[in-house]
């Protein structure tokens, strides 16, 4: 017997067709088994591939209203943050989620547990913004001097290009402000470039150089920042690139959720936000053709501490398809 899985393809983080990052959706993925959705996520190639599932029942106990699970083409992800976004969208899309007013809180359960998201309503009554709630940040290892100089070399600069801007404009350099590991679900080596075109010439390739030295840290992808815009995302305070393990099957991710978090963090810190919100808009993914705006925000309490982070960006639809299997 034949059986069926519909397919939905969406851009995330994008308010036009063929820019953002591409997700696939099964929102009905009862009766594959773990095997079958990583041979999917390999069939689709893209960075992550969304299954949907009833949740469990302690995913239940807490609220969730579904369960996703998240895989690149060769692994497992416990948490992600354009799948979290697309899924949610394209959910309410069907009408599995009930916009009932301007703005719908659903919770939704994922490997780290089950946080809440909320869909905003467009006037046309389709599902417009998705906002998600990050998990607690956690602050890792900073680089010292010598694995600076290592990751520099890995990624085609000089210790030098590291490095950020201060309080009151004042310039940091790599010894103030330091690539330092930081997490909000999944850990990133946050790297801080002092002038972004440095940051757009590094080669995409340089991705297998810079992973082992993340993965000292218990992570497999770089998270590059440098101050300002392109251009192609006009309002953009930051650009950011994100480099991954080739062993995860993608080089270089054209916009990273879970990786906004973490960099909004350090980025807050670094500026001395205390008993404030912090928000940043991230353009992503403009070297390789998938120009893509985050929205992300993170309050910090009275003595520095940041607390609770947010995430927001659109989505566009695609395609819509079946999967057949025996």
């Amino acid at each position: 017997m034949v059986r069926r899985f519909r397919l939905r393809q969406v851009d995330v983080f994008t308010d036009r067709p063929l820019a953002g990052n591409p997700l696939a959706v099964f929102p009905e993925a009862a009766g594959l088994s773990e095997a079958e959705m990583q041979a999917l996520a390999a069939e689709m190639n893209l960075s992550e591939t969304a299954f949907v599932l009833p949740p469990t029942p302690g995913g239940r106990a807490a609220e969730a209203a579904y369960r996703v699970r998240i895989f690149m083409p060769r692994r497992e992800l416990p948490f992600a943050g354009h799948p979290v976004v697309g899924t949610a969208w394209v959910l309410a899309d069907e009408g599995h989620l009930d916009l009932t007013g301007p703005l719908t809180e659903v919770r939704n359960e994922l490997g780290v547990g089950v946080l809440p998201l909320t869909v905003a309503r467009d006037p046309d009554g389709r599902p417009g913004l998705v906002t998600m709630t990050q998990g607690q940040p956690r602050l890792g290892a900073r680089l010292g001097e010598p694995e600076q100089r290592e990751l520099a070399a890995a990624l085609g600069v000089g210790l030098e290009d590291f490095g950020w801007i201060g309080p009151g404009g004042l310039p940091l350099t790599a010894a103030e402000a330091p690539p330092r590991l930081i997490s909000t679900g999944l850990p990133y080596l946050v790297v801080p470039f002092r002038d972004r075109r440095v940051l757009a010439g590094v080669a995409t390739e340089r991705a297998a150089a810079a992973a082992p030295i993340a993965g000292r840290y218990d992570s497999d992808s770089v998270a590059l920042v440098g101050p300002g815009t392109s251009g192609t995302i006009p309002d953009a305070d930051v650009h950011v690139r994100v480099l991954c393990d080739p062993v995860s099957g993608v080089l270089e991710d054209p916009a990273t959720g879970s990786a906004a978090g973490p960099i909004a963090v350090y980025l807050g810190m670094l500026a001395g936000t205390q008993e404030a919100g912090r928000r940043l808009i991230i353009e992503q993914g403009i070297e390789i053709g998938r120009p893509s705006r985050l929205d992300v925000s993170v309050a910090f309490d009275a003595a520095g501490a940041p607390a609770g982070v947010r995430l927001s960006g659109r989505v566009v639809p695609i395609l819509a398809g079946t999967v057949s299997l025996p």
